[in-house]
């Protein structure tokens, strides 16, 4: 049957969006208050110099597109935080989406990046994508994918994963599909179903050294995880419940890192619009790349399906990423 409200997210991302979304009158704003008061904020001139700025207001012809940039670590004592002056300061990633929301709001696509593909970084030369983050930090990181994909970034949010272990316990666990069986941490994880603990689900989002495909096998699991929590979150009625919503933001919000124009005004209104949405208007899609490449440092190289990468920007430029995933060779449903 399919669910009126399917809250699921890049991560934590779309699940906080969605549950405000799901808020109403005065509860609506004591969630902002939880989120503006729990959140990490950047409010650093290198960063908004990046961030596109002419989309923040809806035009006259109603909502335009949106595009979040949404960066997962596994290291967020390198990461940016709250005592930072700056967004510089570099940071490893474990996790580079852009999830974008198209102008009529009718659902959501997430867009993997593979951290290991070989891309231009302005002012860096050739590079892997995440050691754009880790060179200049998020401006630098902002501005390496918003080139690679041809696509003005809105905003973007930094998680700590360990979020992600937070949000497992907080929800039950959840249950997600293996493809393949292999250990990480301690954990056994066998293929097909795997109920997860929060431990064990940080584990499972963040292993990439035990696959042959390394971060696309990587991708793949973090895209289950989410689609796992996203099911559990509806299953236990989140949006319905106050009380259940409020500990959600709770619990969340320290993990997360965003710009400052990612506050929760902009939150709800956007939730608000996307409100109607299901589980069937999630979309998850992967970079194209070319077989992978073991460097001489026994690194992996990823390169760019160029034909593919192509499709992919001109499906970003002309709002139809939805349509994209359903002709592209990697999603995930």
């Amino acid at each position: 049957m399919k669910k009126q409200t399917f809250i699921i997210g890049a991560g934590l991302m779309v699940v906080v969006l969605l549950i405000f979304g799901a808020g109403v009158g005065a509860y609506t704003g004591y969630l902002g208050l939880s989120w503006d008061s729990g959140t990490a904020k950047i409010d650093d001139p290198a960063l908004a110099k990046q961030l596109q700025t002419s989309k923040q207001q809806d035009s006259d012809d109603g909502p335009e597109a949106i595009d979040i940039l949404f960066l997962g670590t596994n290291a967020m004592e390198s990461a940016p935080g709250p005592a930072d002056s700056t967004a510089s300061t570099g940071f490893l990633t474990d996790m580079i989406m852009v999830v974008h929301i198209p102008a009529d709001r009718s659902g959501v696509q997430l867009v993997s990046i593979p951290n290991d593909t070989w891309v231009r970084v302005p002012g860096h030369g050739q590079g892997t994508v995440e050691s754009s983050a880790e060179d200049g930090g998020l401006p630098l990181a902002v501005q390496t994918i918003s080139e690679f994909l041809a696509v003005d970034i809105d905003h973007v949010a930094v998680v700590d994963l360990a979020g992600l272990s937070a949000l497992t316990d907080l929800v039950g666990g959840v249950e997600v599909e293996s493809s393949t069986a292999f250990e990480s941490g301690g954990h056994d994880f066998r293929v097909g179903s795997n109920t997860l603990g929060g431990e064990a689900a940080l584990a499972f989002v963040c292993e990439r050294t035990a696959f042959p495909k390394g971060d696309l096998q990587r991708i793949r699991n973090q895209q289950e995880f989410i689609r796992a929590v996203g099911t559990q979150v509806v299953s236990s009625d989140y949006e319905f419940n106050p009380v259940k919503m409020s500990e959600l933001i709770r619990v969340l919000s320290p993990f997360l890192t965003v710009d400052s124009g990612l506050n929760a005004s902009k939150l709800v209104k956007l939730g608000t619009q996307l409100k109607g949405i299901s589980e069937d208007d999630f979309d998850f899609v992967t970079a194209p790349t070319e077989v992978p490449v073991v460097t001489d440092g026994d690194g992996v190289r990823l390169t760019a399906d160029r034909g593919g990468l192509e499709k992919l920007k001109q499906a970003i430029a002309d709002d139809t990423v939805s349509d994209y995933s359903f002709r592209a060779e990697d999603r995930h449903r």
